[in-house]
């Protein structure tokens, strides 16, 4: 950076000698406006009719972090280099303008020729001074994680939630970790498929199961998909088609409606968060939604149809927006324990912790066998039903219950809100016998 200052300054001192005129208009554009992803920055200089010079100026954005009325990158506090880039950018456009003129004032024949080695000499240069300020891998993901972290989206800013934000540390912790034992000068450039198979080898021997590996590769190929957009990551092996996040088919449990009745009918007023906790895995239960989206109801969400009442739910991970009456248990529970209004919000970590033990309790515990990878290696246990059963265990026993009492699939896919049968029929949990009765029942077979 000091060599490129002396330089400009002494450009500057033998100005004053000459008059500025500059002979041409400089732009900075992106090759491809409309890409998806991460494109060059170009440099544009027009100088007379019909000439120009375009030549890349070595560094990437993303178009949606593009100002292309400015020619700058934008104001986004997740853009690690975003300073440095366009203070590069101004020094390119000042020096090589300055240039331009001390030459044409001397005057030499200014053609693209001789341009293209003023860009190239002063491109050079400025590549120099990069590699001594070049932001590292590990620069880069901890300015990740800070207070003014931002998830980008395709059409919107939202802020990363506390659980996204934790599952993002994990990694970086991992990553460190990795780093300090097998590869101490990790970098961008260096996370390329050899990498990735010997991430997932180190993190099978610290005895993580294969969908938490997945997780943990989730969450790289994510930081390195915004690194790439934001034009800090010009390595792209990571998106080989091997490096990949790996996962199996997880054990997910649903309740019978028998089940469900147990818990609905144990007594728990003298547990007053437990109450709660129950209550609200029911309102998941027969409104068929997320947990993001049930806990939290409020009298805010009622609509009344043809004098029918339904809730008005927008759910956080479509958009979709669904209707689904309210049972009259619903009602009741609203009715006997809340003044007519709904339990109050409580912590998801105290929801699974609570309908846990309530579950234990009422004695559903039978033995279901689950099978996963650990450390590289297959292991099949039993584990107690119980101890399975969580908030989503509520969407999955609606989804399931529905379809076995013979509620038109289309009509339970417009309550959950799945958007093809495909996807509808993966998630449910239905054994072929049980599907086998489902369809002697019907009329074909009668």
């Amino acid at each position: 950076m000091l060599s490129l200052m002396l330089s400009l300054f002494t450009i500057l001192q033998n100005m004053d000698k000459y008059i500025n005129s500059t002979t041409g208009t400089v732009r900075f554009i992106l090759k491809d406006p409309k890409s998806d992803r991460a494109c060059p920055i170009i440099f544009n200089f027009s100088f007379g009719r019909g000439k120009r010079l375009r030549c890349a100026t070595g560094f990437k954005v993303h178009p949606k972090n593009w100002d292309s009325k400015n020619q700058r990158i934008r104001a986004i506090s997740t853009i690690a280099n975003r300073e440095e880039v366009n203070a590069r950018l101004r020094d390119i456009e000042s020096l090589f303008l300055k240039r331009v003129s001390f030459y044409h004032n001397q005057g030499k024949n200014i053609d693209r020729t001789f341009l293209k080695q003023i860009y190239a000499n002063l491109k050079n240069r400025i590549e120099n001074d990069l590699e001594d300020n070049k932001v590292n891998f590990f620069s880069y993901v901890d300015g990740f994680t800070d207070d003014k972290q931002r998830h980008i989206d395709k059409t919107k800013t939202i802020p990363l939630s506390k659980i996204t934000l934790r599952a993002y540390k994990q990694t970086i912790k991992k990553l460190k970790a990795y780093s300090k034992s097998h590869n101490p000068n990790l970098d961008f450039d260096s996370i390329n498929l050899e990498f990735y198979y010997s991430f997932i080898h180190y993190l099978e021997n610290t005895g993580l199961s294969l969908n938490t590996i997945g997780k943990h590769l989730k969450n790289l190929i994510a930081i390195l998909n915004r690194a790439t957009e934001e034009g800090v990551n010009t390595n792209l092996a990571y998106q080989h088609r091997e490096f990949r996040r790996v996962s199996e088919n997880t054990t997910s449990i649903y309740l019978t409606a028998q089940e469900i009745d147990k818990l609905e009918r144990k007594d728990l007023s003298d547990k007053p968060l437990h109450e709660r906790a129950r209550d609200i895995f029911l309102i998941g239960y027969y409104t068929g939604q997320r947990v993001s989206d049930y806990n939290g109801l409020s009298v805010n969400n009622i609509r009344n149809f043809e004098g029918r009442d339904v809730f008005e739910i927008i759910q956080k991970k479509t958009s979709k927006t669904v209707y689904i009456p309210i049972h009259p248990k619903l009602k009741a529970i609203f009715k006997k324990r809340y003044k007519g209004k709904m339990p109050s919000k409580m912590p998801e970590q105290l929801i699974n912790k609570y309908i846990k033990e309530i579950a234990q309790s009422v004695k559903i515990k039978e033995d279901v066998y689950v099978t996963k990878t650990i450390g590289g290696k297959k292991i099949t246990e039993p584990i107690k039903k119980h101890k399975l059963i969580g908030t989503h265990t509520a969407r999955r026993s609606f989804c399931t219950n529905a379809y076995l009492s013979k509620m038109p699939v289309i009509d339970i896919m417009a309550v959950s809100g799945h958007t093809t049968e495909k996807e509808f029929y993966k998630y449910i949990k239905v054994s072929s016998q049980e599907r086998a009765v489902k369809i002697a029942d019907s009329a074909f077979f009668q």
